[in-house]
């Protein structure tokens, strides 16, 4: 193929592909210079977290029998058992899964789970270190939006710049997750960044890998159109 036909097959190609990646292209910018300003300890809110002291269960006295509280619970089966606290009791944590879990105090075998509204606002004002009032407490019974970890939790709002919403699982009394305004903007150029518009998790989508195609073309198609118009390579014509 001579150079006339390549120079005009790189300019039609060029054409087509630019218009419709050029947006992407300025998404995909745009994503990585927000990703790069943007620590994740601030994206995560693990910067506005108080680190809490964990109480040392070693030495615990009047614990009664994890058998015993096996045999109070409700739950069909049991995978997994932690020891830990909530509101400086000693707890421990009984879990079939992710959301269906048990929470009984290990010293009298009484079951903690769910924990109230008034408990969850507690554990959320204890974890959210500025000064910050709580302007509104949900219940949530399913996961979406910006939340998608174990349910049902609560979501706490702060009257903060950021709006910081702080989410406590109703049966653990843990904390789930913290969402924030940076947060949120790093979401949704990180779906656009992925092309992942239902869950922003999958990087291994078709979308995106046909579009990262296109993307190489309309570089490629630009490059070759550049050397053989403008390249100080091209070879020059002879007088």
């Amino acid at each position: 193929m001579n150079r006339a036909r390549l120079q005009k097959l790189s300019r039609k190609w060029h054409r087509v592909l630019a218009p419709i990646m050029g947006l992407q292209l300025f998404l995909w910018t745009l994503g990585g210079i927000y990703f790069s300003w943007f620590h994740l300890d601030d994206v995560h809110g693990d910067l506005e977290r108080t680190n809490l002291s964990t109480p040392d269960l070693s030495e615990l006295k009047g614990m009664i029998s994890v058998e015993s509280i096996l045999d109070r619970s409700d739950l069909p089966h049991v995978e997994d058992i932690h020891i830990g606290s909530f509101m400086d009791r000693p707890v421990v944590r009984l879990y079939q899964d992710q959301d269906r879990v048990e929470m009984y105090d290990i010293r009298t075998g009484e079951r903690l789970s769910p924990i109230t509204e008034g408990q969850a606002r507690s554990v959320a004002d204890a974890d959210f270190s500025p000064e910050a009032e709580i302007v509104s407490i949900r219940l949530m019974e399913e996961k979406g939006g910006e939340y998608k970890n174990a349910v049902p939790a609560y979501r706490v709002e702060f009257d903060n710049w950021k709006n910081t919403h702080v989410y406590v699982h109703a049966n653990t009394g843990l904390v789930m997750a913290r969402r924030n305004s940076i947060w949120r903007g790093f979401d949704f150029l990180w779906m656009l960044h992925i092309l992942d518009f239902k869950d922003r998790t999958n990087f291994n989508n078709w979308l995106l890998r046909f579009v990262s195609l296109l993307g190489m073309a309309t570089v490629l198609s630009g490059y070759a159109l550049w050397i053989l118009t403008a390249s100080p390579l091209r070879p020059r014509r002879k007088k």
